[in-house]
């Protein structure tokens, strides 16, 4: 068994997959890590960035509507003045229906939607199925996290009022 966790781990690092492939969800008091992803765009973001206070994150694609309806409402100036960065996961999407369909949606919508195209990407965040994850950050630190199944919900996590 330990032979084949170590062929494993040698694989995952030959692969260059990053080390947060197979870390734990992180939770209140972590750190968030300094990464880059690639927006709707195609332009390469910092994550968390700076001023970042919420973190909204969806995988599926009920709670993605209601996050993508949250921020409509909310609108692109108070997004960045409220410090929110949203975080898509699109791995699971099939690649035809993320080009054709998924990405030229999102290329409409005036806020930034950062993608993680590769599960191992976004690993690290936790989750809840049907769920939209929001985490509170101070100074780059979880300080809650909330799982919310609807834009009113997610409202109230973000606390806008």
């Amino acid at each position: 068994m330990q032979r084949r966790t170590f062929v494993l781990s040698a694989a995952i690092t030959a692969l260059g997959w990053p080390a947060l492939a197979f870390a734990s969800p992180l939770a209140v008091g972590d750190s968030l890590p300094q990464l880059e992803f690639e927006n709707q765009h195609g332009k390469m973001e910092a994550f968390p960035g700076t001023g970042t206070r919420t973190v909204l994150f969806a995988i599926e694609k009920a709670p993605s509507d209601e996050v993508n309806t949250f921020l409509t409402n909310l609108g692109v100036e108070a997004m960045h003045k409220d410090g929110i960065v949203f975080l898509a996961d699109i791995s699971g999407m099939p690649g035809f229906v993320t080009q054709t369909f998924a990405l030229p949606k999102m290329r409409k919508r005036a806020y930034s939607i950062l993608l993680a195209n590769k599960a191992e990407q976004a690993a690290f965040m936790p989750h809840e199925k049907d769920a939209v994850t929001v985490l509170q950050v101070h100074q780059g630190k979880i300080t809650r996290i909330v799982f919310a199944r609807d834009a009113a919900a997610i409202k109230a996590a973000v606390g806008q009022h």
